[in-house]
C-alpha cells in the first residue's frame, strides 16, 4: 500500500517512499495536501505522486528555469520536531553530494511557507519491484542492472555515504533499461579512509532502520554496518531478478528474521541461472560479511567479465540488398517480438501469476493478491478465473462523511504506519479495495482531524457510523471526537445490558500523564476540597476529607500517586501516563481540569474494543512498565493505548462499593483489553491510570448507572449426585474411530521442532488441528503437556503459542496445543468464552472435552510420546473448563490450572464445572493472583480447592499479589517443580 495510482507514463521515481526512516509508531501526519497549482517559491505543484515516511511528493514545475522535478515536502508537524527535521537535511546534503547516472539527483533544499523541501530530479519509468512482479527477468538483462546498480553503489561509498535500503522499490527502471537508485532517506555517512568498518552515523547508534527482506545480519543485529551491508542487500535484489522471489522468507517477521541470520539461501532449483551468477549471488548472501565481495566496485568489475560479448559481425553485403532485408526483418522481428510478448505474458498470467493469486487468496494476504489481481487482468481481460479472485480479495466501499468534501485516506492497521493510500474526496461510491482491517483518516481544512479501524468486510460507511468532522476549534488539541448514537457494551459478560443513548463526546488522546497530574500537584489539588466531590467510604462507613488525604500519600509520605517520592514523579518519566492513583484521586484531577471519568459505555465506544485482535497485539501489556505516552500504539477514533500501559477508571460502580478499570496494563494478558474489570476505588497500583472525557451535557441515566457483576455464592450449591453424574458424563462418550491423522506441516527452530498436524473429530466430520513442539535438548519417548488456552484464542484467526507455555518444550517436555472448536482457524462465530444456560454452550463444551481425549488418542499412536507421563496446563479460560476436562477425561497424570477457579456465570448443569470439580482425581497446581476479578479469591478460588477431588497431598494452591494473570516467572518455576514430583524429572 501507499502508491499513487499508476499513470500511463510510468511510476515516479518517488511513488513509492522509504519509511523506516521515521519511527513505526508515529502519529499519522495530520498535514493537509497542496492543491494542484499551489506555488512553494517557485515551483508550482503539478499533482501529488505519493506519501512516504518523511512526508508527501509531487510533481512540480521549476517555474525559473521551467523544468519538471519532483519535490519532497517534509509534514507540517515534523517541521516542529529537530530531530526529524535534521535527519531530513541530512538526507539532502547525503543524496545531493552524488553525481552520477544511476543515482537520482537533489536539485535543491530550501524553505517556503514555513515547509521545508527537497527538490530533486524527475525520473520517469517503473520501480523494479513492479517489473518482477511480472516475472523474473532473463540473467544477461539482471546482470546488466546489477552492474548498474552496484556502480551508483561504488560512487555513494567512495563519497562516504551507506544507502542501507537498497531494495525493488527504491530503483526505478527507465524506458531505456537504465536504473536509478531513489532515496537516501536513511543514509549514513562514513568516514571515507575507514570504509569497511564504517564510523559516524545520521541515525542513532543500534537504530535498526530498512526493509526487513533485505536487511544485512549486522544491520538487522543493529550492529557496526559498513559497504558490504549494501552489498548484502544488492545480492537479495539480484537474487529476486533471476528467481523472481525472496531468497529469505517466512509467514511471520520472526521467520524472516531467523532465515536471515541462520539460514542458507532458497535452491535455485531448476532456474535457468548460470553458475557463475549464482556463485556471485551467494558470495553476497553471506551472513560473514569477511566473505562478500570487498567493495561494490570489485563486484561491478566481476559482473562486467560475466557480460556475454556481442556477436561478430558477417562479411558486408551489398548496400541495397542489405537495407531491403534489414527493414523486412526488422519489420518480422517486430511482429515475432509483439506475438511473442502477448503469449509470454498470457503465459506468464496463466502459469505464474495465477497460481500465485490462490496461495495468497486461500491465506488471505489480500494487500498482495490484489495488486498481483490487477496486473494478470490488463494481461487477460474478462477472465473468469480471475474475475473470481478480484471479487473475493476485494469489496466496495462506499463513504461519506459530515460535512462533504472531506479527504479521504486509509492504512491496513498492521501495516506501514506511514503508507496512507489517498482514495478521493466525500461522497464517494463504490471503490474497490482489498479485503482488510484498515485505519481510515477523513481530513478537510479547517476541521479536525477524524480516524476510525474497520474493516472493508463490514461494507464500511461514515454515514451509518456516525463519524463526522468538527470545527478544528472544538476540538481540543490533546483530546479526539468520537460520534455518540445508541451503543451497546462490547465487554464480554455484558452484552445482555441493553442499549445507551450517547451524545457525541470528546475524549483524552492519550492517557493523563505524570507532567499532567504535577500541575493538579502543584495546584494544591491534596489540599482543596472543591475537587472531592466524591463521597469516601470504605468499609461502609464515611470517611472525612482529612483522613482520607492522609491515604492518598507517596512513597516517601508527601501527597501524591504511589509511585511517586517527593512529592515528584520519577525523572524522566514525565511523558508516561501517572499511575499509582486510585480512583478518587482520578476524579479530583478530572474535576480539577473541567472534565469528567468516562462511563464504562463512553470508554468502550471510544477504545472500539471490537477491533481488538489487531489493537491488543500492538500495545504495552508485556511490557514490565509502562511507556511514554501518544508513541502510536493506535486505539479507537485516533486515541492512544486504550489497550495496555495502565487501567483506566471508569465512572460506574460495581458491587461492593467496588469501581471499574478497564482495558488491561501492563504485566497483564492482552485479552484483559475487552474484559472487564472493578476494584476497591481505594487501591493504587502501579499500573492504575485514567484518562478524561468532556461531554457537553450530562450523560443518559444508564449510562452512569451502577453496573452488578454475576455472583454466585458456592458454599450453598450442591454438585449432582453420583448416579446423575454419571448420566452426564455418558453425554461426552463418543466411538473412537480411525484418526486419518497426518503431518500437515514441520518447522524445525532453536528450540524446538514444531509439527501441525490434523486428524479426524469425534463429531459432525470435523477435523481437529493440533500443534506439537518437540523438544531438541532430549530423547524421545517424551513426557508431554497439553495445552487448554485462554479466551483470547477464540477471535484470533491464527494459532500464537502463549509465552506461558513456551517453557515446556524448552524444558525437554513435549507441548501439544488443540485448536479447539471455536478457536484459532477453527472459529465458528462463538463470541466468548463466558458460560451460558442454553444448549448451544453445552454442545461446545462436549466438543471441547472430545477435542481433547481425540488428541490423547492421536498421541496413543505415536512411539515418542510417553502414555504415562501426561499433565494437563489450562491459562485463564483453559483452567476454568479444567474440571470438566479433568473429571470426564482420565488418562492425565497430573494437572496446572493458571488464573483459574469457579465461573459466577451458569450453564446447563451438565456443562457447570460445579459438578464436575469434585469428581477430578489428579494431583492438581493452582496458581492464582489475589486481585483476580475473574475469580475472586473468598468466592470463587477458595470454594474451587474446597470441592476440588483430589487427594489433599496432591493439591498445592499459590496465592500472587497480581490481578488475573500470575506472574510468568514464577508461573514456570512452580510449574517444573509440580511436572518433576509427579512425571519425575527429565533426563538431560
Amino acid at each position: 500500500m501507499g502508491l499513487p495510482p499508476k499513470k500511463e507514463e510510468g511510476a515516479s521515481n518517488l511513488s513509492e517512499l522509504r519509511t523506516a526512516a521515521t519511527p513505526p509508531d508515529s502519529p499519522p501526519p495530520s498535514s493537509p495536501f497542496f492543491k494542484p497549482g499551489t506555488v512553494l517559491d517557485h515551483f508550482e505543484i503539478v499533482e501529488r505522486l505519493g506519501s512516504g515516511g518523511f512526508g508527501d511528493v509531487y510533481r512540480a514545475r521549476d517555474t525559473r528555469l521551467g523544468r519538471t522535478v519532483a519535490i519532497k515536502v517534509l509534514p507540517e508537524d515534523f517541521t516542529r520536531d529537530p530531530e526529524r527535521r535534521e535527519r531530513f537535511r541530512l538526507e539532502a546534503i547525503a543524496a545531493s553530494a552524488l553525481n552520477h547516472p544511476h543515482i537520482c539527483t537533489i536539485h535543491d533544499f530550501i524553505e517556503a511557507e514555513g515547509r521545508h523541501l527537497i527538490v530533486m530530479e524527475l525520473v520517469e519509468g517503473r520501480t523494479l519491484h513492479e517489473i518482477l512482479a511480472e516475472g523474473p527477468l532473463p540473467a544477461s538483462r539482471a546482470i546488466a542492472l546489477a552492474m548498474q546498480i552496484a556502480s551508483a553503489l561504488a560512487e555513494a561509498h567512495a563519497a562516504g555515504i551507506l544507502h542501507r535500503d537498497i531494495k525493488g522499490t527504491n530503483i526505478v527502471v527507465n524506458a531505456k533499461g537504465q536504473a536509478k537508485i531513489l532515496d537516501f532517506g536513511i543514509a549514513k555517512r562514513i568516514v571515507p579512509d575507514a570504509i569497511g568498518e564504517g564510523a559516524h552515523q545520521l541515525t542513532q547508534t543500534g537504530a535498526t532502520l530498512g526493509t526487513l527482506n533485505y536487511m544485512s545480519p549486522e544491520q538487522l543485529l543493529g550492529k557496526k554496518i559498513d559497504v558490504r551491508s549494501d552489498l548484502f542487500s544488492l545480492g537479495v535484489v539480484l537474487y529476486e531478478m533471476v528467481m523472481g522471489r525472496l531468497p529469505f522468507a517466512g509467514s511471520t517477521p520472526a521467520a524472516v528474521t531467523n532465515a536471515l541470520l541462520h539460514e542458507p539461501p532458497r535452491d535455485f532449483g531448476d532456474a535457468p541461472v548460470p553458475d557463475r551468477l549464482k556463485a556471485v549471488i551467494l558470495r553476497l548472501l553471506e551472513k560473514d560479511r569477511e566473505k562478500r565481495h570487498p567493495s561494490a566496485e570489485s563486484l561491478r568489475e566481476e559482473l562486467a567479465s560475466m557480460a556475454e560479448a556481442s556477436p561478430s559481425g558477417r562479411a558486408p553485403l551489398r548496400r541495397s540488398w542489405m537495407i531491403a532485408a534489414g527493414v523486412f526483418f526488422l519489420a518480422l522481428t517486430a511482429l515475432a517480438g509483439w506475438l511473442w510478448y502477448r503469449s509470454s505474458r498470457a503465459r506468464w498470467a496463466r502459469t505464474t501469476a495465477l497460481p500465485e493469486i490462490d496461495r495468497l487468496v486461500a491465506a488471505d494476504d489480500f494487500q498482495k493478491a490484489v495488486p498481483l489481481i490487477q496486473r494478470a487482468r490488463a494481461v487477460l481481460p474478462g477472465d473468469p478465473t480471475l474475475e473470481k479472485l478480484w471479487a473475493q480479495s476485494t469489496l466496495e466501499v462506499s463513504v461519506e462523511s459530515t460535512p462533504a468534501g472531506a479527504n479521504i485516506s486509509y492504512r491496513p492497521y498492521r501495516g506501514d504506519p506511514r503508507a496512507w493510500t489517498a482514495l478521493g474526496r466525500t461522497p464517494l461510491a463504490s471503490a474497490r479495495i482489498p479485503k482488510d482491517f484498515y485505519l481510515w483518516r477523513v481530513e478537510k481544512a479547517g476541521f479536525a482531524p477524524a480516524f476510525k479501524i474497520e474493516p472493508t468486510w463490514l461494507l464500511w460507511r461514515f454515514s451509518k457510523v456516525g463519524l463526522r468532522l468538527d470545527p478544528a476549534d472544538r476540538v481540543p488539541a490533546e483530546m479526539v471526537l468520537v460520534p455518540g448514537g445508541p451503543y451497546r457494551l462490547a465487554i464480554p459478560g455484558f452484552d445482555y445490558l441493553p442499549e445507551v443513548p450517547l451524545d457525541d463526546f470528546l475524549i483524552d488522546r492519550s492517557e493523563v500523564t505524570n507532567e499532567d497530574f504535577k500541575n493538579f500537584v502543584d495546584a494544591g489539588g491534596y489540599q482543596r476540597s472543591e475537587y472531592w466531590k466524591e463521597t469516601f467510604t470504605g468499609d461502609g462507613k464515611t470517611m472525612p476529607f482529612k483522613e482520607a488525604m492522609a491515604v492518598f500519600r507517596d512513597t516517601t509520605g508527601r501527597p501524591g500517586p504511589a509511585t511517586w517520592e517527593l512529592g515528584a514523579f520519577p525523572r524522566g518519566l514525565g511523558k508516561h501516563p501517572v499511575a499509582g492513583v486510585s480512583w478518587y484521586e482520578s476524579a479530583a484531577y478530572a474535576a480539577f481540569a473541567g472534565k469528567s471519568l468516562p462511563t464504562i459505555y463512553h470508554w468502550n465506544k471510544a477504545a472500539q474494543t471490537t477491533a481488538s485482535r489487531l489493537i491488543s497485539p500492538e500495545s504495552n501489556f508485556q511490557g514490565a512498565g509502562t511507556l511514554p505516552v501518544g508513541d502510536g500504539r493506535i486505539s479507537g477514533f485516533g486515541t492512544t493505548d486504550m489497550a495496555g500501559n495502565v487501567k483506566e477508571w471508569c465512572w460506574n460502580e460495581s458491587g461492593g462499593g467496588r469501581r471499574f478499570i478497564l482495558g488491561g496494563g501492563f504485566g497483564e494478558p492482552t485479552y484483559m483489553f475487552i474484559d472487564r474489570d472493578a476494584q476497591s476505588p481505594w487501591d493504587r497500583r502501579s499500573n492504575y491510570g485514567f484518562r478524561c472525557v468532556k461531554l457537553a451535557s450530562p450523560p443518559a441515566r444508564e449510562a452512569m448507572a451502577r453496573v452488578e457483576m454475576t455472583f454466585r455464592d458456592f458454599s450453598k450449591e450442591k454438585p449432582v449426585s453420583e448416579e446423575v453424574f454419571r448420566a452426564y458424563r455418558g453425554l461426552y462418550a463418543y466411538d473412537k474411530g480411525d484418526l486419518n491423522a497426518r503431518v500437515e506441516e514441520t518447522v524445525v527452530t532453536e528450540d524446538w521442532r514444531q509439527e501441525r498436524v490434523s486428524f479426524d473429530a469425534a463429531y459432525g466430520g470435523e477435523r481437529v488441528i493440533a500443534y506439537l513442539f518437540l523438544p531438541k535438548n532430549q530423547a524421545p519417548p517424551y513426557q508431554t503437556v497439553i495445552l487448554f488456552p485462554g479466551s483470547n484464542a477464540i477471535g484470533q484467526e491464527k494459532f500464537g503459542l502463549s509465552p506461558y507455555a513456551e517453557f515446556v518444550p524448552r524444558s525437554g517436555r513435549a507441548l501439544v496445543a488443540p485448536v479447539f472448536k471455536s478457536t484459532y482457524e477453527r472459529s465458528d462465530g462463538l463470541k466468548d468464552d463466558v458460560p451460558q444456560p442454553t444448549a448451544s454452550f453445552r454442545d461446545h463444551m462436549i466438543a471441547w472435552e472430545k477435542d481433547l481425549s481425540r488428541t490423547i488418542d492421536y498421541l496413543e499412536t505415536r512411539p515418542d510420546i510417553r502414555r504415562d507421563a501426561l499433565g494437563y496446563f489450562g491459562l485463564s479460560w483453559g483452567a476454568a473448563v479444567g474440571p470438566v476436562m479433568l473429571a470426564v477425561e482420565n488418562r492425565f497424570q497430573v494437572a496446572i490450572l493458571v488464573a483459574g477457579g469457579l465461573q459466577f456465570e451458569r450453564s446447563l448443569p451438565e456443562a457447570d464445572p460445579i459438578n464436575f470439580v469434585g469428581r477430578v482425581k489428579v494431583p492438581l497446581l493452582l496458581l492464582n493472583g489475589r486481585y483476580d476479578h475473574f475469580f475472586p479469591v473468598e468466592t470463587s478460588q477458595q470454594p474451587f480447592l474446597r470441592l476440588l477431588g483430589s487427594p489433599e497431598s496432591d493439591k498445592k494452591y499459590v496465592l500472587y499479589e497480581t490481578g488475573h494473570s500470575p506472574p510468568r516467572k514464577e508461573v514456570i518455576r512452580e510449574s517444573l517443580d509440580w511436572l518433576d514430583k509427579y512425571l519425575g524429572p527429565v533426563k538431560r
